[in-house]
């Protein structure tokens, strides 16, 4: 299916999060995520103080880099604090007064009980879970999760209302990496075998910048994806 109607659609993931940085800390301390200090749900996650750096750089780096008829005139973001609080920021430190539409459609992948857990916490939780996961990776839904083809599903839902209500506009989102991938899929018609390839050797980083923009048949084609170069000075200062 082809997605017609805005002139331009731009993805931010949003910066730095408490749970990355606690993923991080695990990788170094032998897999095991210390969860003490993040919040009981996976939408209250807020943003590290690397991941408010992050945030401003988008728009200071970014966003008010842009000439005036490329700048974007609706924004939408995912409903989870950790987004907001990117698209709030960097909407600040642009100087751009334009009102943030959340939508629950742009959320985070639910993975149910594994939501806060590394790999080898899963494996201790539920050895099966990993290869049930790994037999069907899109359609495989945890308990009290949701599998990826739902969240698919959900993102075909908002760019059908998104390409209807928003002809010709540039159009910001601001969401989480499993949405930037998904919805590279989406716009892409990317096969299964290839998203998969994308989310392993192509992540989208922290507050990267990912673009698609409607070609002279009003097609959206890509424009540049994970783009992080508004990120060196962040970077290089840590």
């Amino acid at each position: 299916m082809r997605y017609r109607g805005p002139a331009e659609l731009t993805v931010v993931r949003h910066g730095q999060s408490a749970f990355n940085a606690a993923l991080a800390a695990a990788a170094r301390d032998g897999g095991r995520l210390d969860a003490a200090d993040l919040p009981a749900r996976n939408a209250d996650v807020d943003l590290t103080p690397l991941g408010e750096r992050q945030a401003r750089a988008v728009g200071a780096g970014w966003l008010a880099s842009l000439p005036g008829g490329r700048r974007p005139g609706v924004v939408f973001s995912s409903t989870y604090l950790r987004a907001r609080r990117t698209a709030g920021l960097a909407l600040e430190a642009a100087g751009l007064d334009l009102p943030v539409h959340p939508d629950e459609r742009l959320r985070d992948h639910d993975g149910g009980p594994f939501t806060f857990m590394t790999p080898a916490m899963v494996d201790e939780y539920d050895p099966g879970e990993a290869p049930r996961r790994l037999a069907d990776r899109m359609h495989h839904r945890p308990e009290r999760g949701e599998s990826l083809a739902d969240v698919l599903l959900r993102l075909r839902s908002f760019l059908r209302d998104l390409c209807a209500e928003y002809p010709g506009e540039r159009v910001l989102l601001f969401a989480h990496e499993p949405v930037v991938v998904l919805l590279r899929g989406i716009l892409e018609g990317l096969e299964e075998a290839e998203v998969w390839r994308v989310s392993r050797e192509e992540p989208a980083a922290a507050a990267s910048v990912s673009r698609w923009t409607a070609d002279a048949g009003g097609d959206l084609r890509p424009d540049g994806y994970g783009v992080v170069g508004h990120l060196a000075e962040v970077s290089a200062r840590g």
